[in-house]
């Protein structure tokens, strides 16, 4: 998991959102399942992120996210507006408060709250991510300051692990142990640190810097997994 920088909300949320706040005596639709500019707060997401999943690290920009593949043919791969809290939850706290739904303003339309997703269809043995979190709650976000120090990326076989409970629970939750994403980052694993291409620590710092650093608004796919391993090997040579 790689922080996500969030940005000031953009125009065409902010628009809707105050336009039906000036609506009298009150708003009627302010849910963002009525926010008309869904296609357009994607790509704002998406750019955000680099091009990249919050949740998995796999690319979900147009031109890369046709190049996921998994054991079965009949899965299909979209990019999916993602509530960190889900809009259930949203709109039950807002009532819990006394608030009407629609009516109030709710985290379902707090661009904090937003990231962009992989989202997987079809069989259901083949759904991790957020196909696998639906409405349940995450401890550890995205979002959150030092996300990326709770998980261990295992070089051998693409499996993550989790530093503490928290984490444990972010990866059941997920699935991130599922084997079509295991497979993605162990092709990405064995194409940045082929050992015969990176022994040296100029050639591990040269990793680490592409890994880091967006080329043309666009960061590698699974770019925390390659980096996080190696800042392993950085440490462990105390280089």
């Amino acid at each position: 998991m790689r922080k996500i920088i969030k940005h000031s909300i953009p125009e065409c949320l902010k628009t809707f959102i105050d336009e039906q706040m000036a609506i009298e005596p009150e708003p009627v639709n302010l849910t963002y399942r009525n926010f008309p500019h869904k296609s357009d707060l994607r790509l704002l997401l998406t750019n955000e992120q680099f091009g990249l999943c919050g949740y998995t690290g796999a690319p979900v920009d147009e031109h890369r996210i046709s190049t996921l593949r998994s054991f079965n043919e009949q899965t299909t791969f979209s990019n999916h507006i993602e509530h960190l809290k889900c809009q259930q939850a949203c709109q039950e706290e807002l009532e819990a408060r006394g608030q009407e739904y629609g009516r109030a303003l709710g985290e379902d339309l707090d661009y904090q709250n937003l990231i962009a997703a992989l989202e997987v269809s079809g069989a259901e043995t083949e759904q991790f991510g957020a196909a696998s979190k639906g409405n349940k709650r995450l401890p550890i976000l995205p979002t959150h300051d030092g996300c990326s120090e709770h998980f261990v990326f295992v070089e051998g076989d693409g499996s993550v692990k989790g530093t503490d409970s928290d984490a444990k629970t972010n990866i059941s939750v997920l699935d991130l142990n599922h084997d079509t994403l295991k497979g993605w980052r162990l092709a990405a694993i064995e194409t940045w640190l082929n050992p015969q291409l990176v022994e040296s620590e100029e050639d591990l710092r040269a990793v680490l810097r592409a890994v880091t650093e967006p080329r043309n608004g666009e960061l590698p796919e699974y770019s925390f997994v390659i980096e996080s391993i190696t800042r392993q090997y950085l440490n462990e040579a105390n280089i």
